[in-house]
């Protein structure tokens, strides 16, 4: 495989982290007494009627800082949207699906993927006890059920996405927001989302319950980064596989992190970069199925590492004329940008909003 600016950065990365790892191991005491030291890792619980839109933007996410907001208000119509419902307004509407229970397995394997109905993906969650699990994974509404957008809201504490602001389109110009419909036993797998997009969900029914690692921990989380299909981020060991295995995963106990139940009708926050587990559910014998909204985003605080990234996935194939047009477009889209006027404009529109829904 020929070097590339991609590749070049894939393998720093990795060297960084198994340096780090390597170092830690040679010295768990004093690792840990390292970590220790490092500022804290929470995920602080808000109500909406107390949050301005201009704290939660400085405070939180400019600091990378998770954030869970309760009292959100209603953001879909009706409200919430509900399998049944789903299955009555867009039942013969199709979507990639995630079966077999997505990453049920230790192994963290996806079982598999198959194009469905949402008709077929309701029977299919009904009968999950059969073992025939499914598990709707970030579908795009925009793109798969654009009907559903007319019905929606973005939540006003993260509705200054700067990929929705540029002049040109790109491959994520309309990628968002996105639906979650799983039923309890299904999950996502450890991982960080590409290009260090910041995050947010809304849980409309259901739960989930959420592990969030510190973005700068996840060199505790015995990374790796498979040569044959190299990725800017790496993938990871099944979380329920380490916790089980102390032994064999000494460094797990080194990492920050937070765990948190989204329950129906609040909002979390994860910041660009963080490492995280999602199993959907209050708990593993919940019978309730989850149904979330969600997105990723860019703004002033992440815009520079998420431009670098996607410009390195524009050029990851060596040869020019195999650019990756849609991430090209992204950073051409981001590099226009006046950062100084969107912040200032952020920052007087936050300010104008205040508190959501109080005069």
């Amino acid at each position: 495989m020929h070097a590339t600016p991609y590749l070049d950065e894939v393998r720093r990365r990795a060297a960084e982290a198994e340096s780090r790892a390597s170092a830690a191991l040679a010295d768990l005491a004093a690792a840990e007494a390292v970590q220790v030291a490092l500022p804290a890792f929470t995920a602080d619980v808000r109500d909406a009627s107390e949050l301005s839109v201009a704290e939660c933007r400085e405070q939180y996410v400019a600091r990378f800082r998770p954030l869970l907001i309760r009292s959100i208000g209603a953001l879909t119509d009706p409200t919430p949207w509900t399998l049944a419902w789903l299955r009555e307004h867009c039942g013969q509407k199709c979507a990639a699906v995630n079966v077999g229970g997505s990453q049920m397995a230790a192994s963290c394997e996806v079982a598999g993927v198959e194009v469905m109905t949402i008709d077929d993906l309701a029977q299919r969650i009904e009968a999950r006890s059969s073992g025939r699990s499914a598990y709707l994974y970030d579908c795009s509404l925009p793109l798969k059920l654009p009907a559903l957008c007319e019905r929606l809201a973005v939540p006003v504490y993260f509705a200054h996405d700067w990929l929705q602001r540029t002049r040109r389109l790109h491959a994520f110009s309309r990628s968002w927001p996105s639906l979650f419909v799983g039923a309890t036993g299904t999950r996502s797998s450890l991982h960080i989302d590409q290009w260090k997009g910041h995050f947010w969900m809304a849980q409309l029914c259901g739960a989930k319950r959420w592990t969030i690692f510190h973005p700068e921990d996840a060199w505790c989380l015995s990374p790796s980064w498979p040569s044959e299909a190299p990725r800017l981020e790496p993938t990871f060991p099944s979380l329920d596989e380490m916790e089980a295995q102390p032994g064999q995963y000494p460094l797990l106990r080194l990492a920050r992190r937070v765990d948190v139940t989204l329950r129906a009708g609040e909002l979390l926050l994860v910041p660009g970069g963080a490492p995280h587990r999602v199993r959907n559910g209050e708990s593993d014998a919940d019978p309730a199925v989850s149904v979330a909204i969600a997105a990723n985003f860019v703004d002033g605080s992440n815009c520079a590492a998420a431009a670098a990234d996607l410009g390195l996935m524009a050029r990851r194939a060596a040869a020019p004329e195999h650019e990756d047009r849609g991430a090209a477009a992204a950073v051409a889209g981001l590099d226009e940008l006046d950062e100084v006027a969107l912040s200032a404009d952020d920052a007087r529109s936050a300010a104008a909003i205040g508190v959501p829904g109080v005069a």
